[in-house]
């Protein structure tokens, strides 16, 4: 019986014991994850030279903890009179800044053409794997990668960049919104509008990273600039201006140069004179423009903006200007005269294109032109191979002779009137025009200055698109291929809709990206890979043009696609009458200029061999006349000679 009590209370005891266990393992878990909740509501503090700052715990790819710090003001807002004028240091703030989630966007139409961002816009985000330890002195410093993004200068921000991909590599994240369209690139051509405002923002927050990096745990010597499209010429032309030396240390251009056409804008007085006509301004003086721009409001200019497109989303006019006057120029002469003058530092170039970056103009091509093509067969010829020439490049002169060795190029043997034979062809001709062959002069010429370069082409085809995503899926018979904005899939966890989700392969090409961005911006050189399994990117160099193919696997390459390089740089610059190169004078294409001799050389070759053989020809004719003269002289003898026997 007494065996019996004690087994009873011990049962009793245990439940009791295993109750309190099991609540107190409760109140771990919910303590844990009520921790895990405030800190990432409520974050944590950082202490910087224009205040204190709050951010926010998030989770990288792979479930690790980083800090993220949205939001922080960098320049005063740009707003009233500070409109179209140069940034100004932000002074501080009171308090602490809440710097847990991104603000506003700069203003813009978005791909539906709804307006949306205000001009109190110039905003940065960093984020970081830790910070240092609060009155200790920490010797492991981050290099730190700062994003520009791209939309022709007219459109996108930093807020859709998410940094979950970059922030299990060991590096310091920066990303910024700065002016763009008429309000960050509007110019007068003189002092009293210099223009490249937002361009100006960007050294702005170049140098506001360079004096706040190191309360991040960043080293503000270790910085890398990249940017992509319009993000990507605004990283070259940093490289060239006298504004922004010394700031950075190494760049990546992914798909776009200052040397591209459309990345400059040659008579912005007479666009800024057409902007204020659109809204209703006078136009007799600079200052007239101006004074009465300054007062309009945010809508009356965007539309104003878009009233001036001819061709999709071209002319891009609202872009940088070369400034002729005035102090702190950031572009006091072209991208191309800048470069062959030299005097800039020597930073290592990583640069690349997708493969077919023009198919963001299918759209266009479908939803604008496909019943013009249809109905009229030379509509290719006489309308939209002129059309293109005009918006989206620099030739001017003998522009049906152009367009008639594009079409032959490009179009030659297709239904001018079948727009899905047109699709394809059309994506190369603007891939080459506005891409390739800008890419191909700024690697060729910056290579020269004995700068390490390295170049790449994306060539990869995953699950998504950039252009399926702006514009959904095309039609059936049209695959867009690796679109402009595709390899930002694989670099960041962007904030859009209709992503489709990853397969196993996306994941691994995302991590090979990952790593190729990463180590170039801690070491400055295209690493081998550890286990060797890819062959080393070698740098380019004028006499290899060497690459890197980023597909499935990663493959090298060299000499890419010249033939269209020497097309669009050189012959028909050369046919429209262009005194201008396209490209530095200095660098002029080794491999081009062999082979062209080669063939020069081939064709006095045969020349000379035709005219060999027709003097050989003329020669056995000759012999045969003789031959056949003879034979009838001997004839007429013999006749002669028997007539006079018998």
């Amino acid at each position: 019986m007494n065996s019996m009590l004690y087994i009873q209370f011990s049962i009793n005891m245990l439940s009791k014991k295993s109750y309190r266990l099991f609540f107190k393992l409760i109140f771990i878990l919910t303590l844990d994850v009520f921790c895990e909740v405030l800190s990432q509501e409520y974050g944590t503090t950082l202490t910087l030279k224009q205040g204190l700052v709050i951010g926010r715990i998030l989770k990288t790819s792979n479930g690790r903890d980083f800090y993220a710090f949205r939001g922080i003001p960098y320049a005063t807002p740009p707003i009233g009179l500070l409109r179209f004028k140069e940034p100004l240091m932000f002074p501080g703030w009171a308090g602490t800044l809440d710097a847990r989630d991104y603000r506003s966007v700069c203003p813009q139409w978005d791909v539906q053409g709804r307006m949306k961002g205000a001009e109190d816009c110039l905003f940065i985000n960093v984020f970081t794997p830790s910070l240092p330890s609060a009155g200790s002195f920490s010797p492991v410093t981050y290099p730190v990668m700062i994003f520009i993004h791209g939309g022709n200068f007219e459109e996108g921000s930093a807020n859709m960049y998410g940094p979950e991909k970059l922030m299990d590599k060991g590096i310091i994240l920066v990303t910024f919104n700065y002016r763009i369209g008429v309000f960050g690139f509007l110019s007068s051509g003189d002092q009293t509008c210099p223009g490249n405002m937002g361009l100006k923002d960007q050294v702005l927050a170049i140098r506001w990273v360079r004096e706040n990096i190191d309360r991040f745990g960043g080293d503000p010597n270790a910085i890398t600039l990249f940017g992509q499209g319009s993000g990507a010429a605004s990283v070259f032309m940093h490289i060239l201006s006298p504004q922004s030396q010394g700031l950075f240390s190494r760049a990546i251009m992914q798909s776009g140069s200052a040397l591209c056409d459309w990345a400059l804008e040659g008579e912005p007085l007479g666009y800024a004179r057409e902007i204020a006509q659109r809204v209703k301004c006078p136009t007799d003086s600079p200052t007239a423009v101006l004074d009465c721009l300054r007062l309009k409001p945010v809508m009356d200019i965007l539309n104003a903006q878009k009233d001036t497109k001819i061709f999709g989303d071209y002319p891009l006019r609202a872009v940088p200007v070369v400034e002729k006057s005035g102090e702190g120029k950031f572009l006091p002469d072209t991208p191309i005269n800048l470069l062959n003058a030299g005097n800039f530092r020597r930073v290592p170039l990583m640069a690349g294109i997708n493969r077919d970056e023009g198919a963001f103009f299918y759209p266009t091509l479908l939803n604008t032109y496909r019943d013009a093509l249809r109905e009229n067969p030379s509509f290719l010829r006489t309308h939209l191979i002129p059309m293109f020439i005009l918006t989206t490049t620099n030739i001017r002169g003998n522009v049906d002779s152009v367009s008639e060795t594009i079409i032959f190029e490009y179009f030659n043997r297709i239904n001018h009137s079948n727009v899905s034979q047109i699709l394809h062809p059309f994506i190369n001709m603007s891939t080459d025009a506005m891409f390739v062959a800008c890419n191909d002069a700024s690697v060729h010429s910056y290579s020269t200055t004995g700068a390490p370069v390295y170049m790449y082409t994306f060539e990869y085809r995953g699950e998504n698109s950039m252009v399926e995503i702006q514009y959904g899926t095309p039609i059936a018979y049209f695959d867009p291929g690796v679109s402009h904005g595709d390899e930002l899939l694989y670099l960041f966890n962007l904030d859009v809709e209709g992503l489709r989700q990853p397969s196993l392969l996306d994941n691994l090409v995302s991590g090979r990206v990952v790593s190729l961005w990463t180590d170039f911006a801690k070491f400055g050189e295209a690493p081998q890979f550890v286990n060797y399994e890819y062959p080393r990117w070698e740098p380019y160099k004028p006499e290899t043009q060497a690459y890197y193919r980023i597909e499935r696997d990663l493959k090298p390459g060299s000499f890419y696609k010249q033939r269209a390089v020497d097309m669009w740089t050189r012959h028909l610059p050369a046919l429209a009458g262009m005194t201008t190169p396209t490209s530095s004078p200095l660098t002029q294409n080794k491999h081009s200029e062999s082979l062209y001799r080669t063939l020069a050389w081939a064709m006095v070759s045969v020349s000379i061999a035709l005219l060999v053989v027709v003097i050989v020809l003329l020669v056995v004719l000759y012999n045969q006349k003789r031959s056949q003269s003879f034979k009838a002289n001997t004839e007429n003898q013999s006749r002669l000679s028997g007539s006079t026997l018998y």
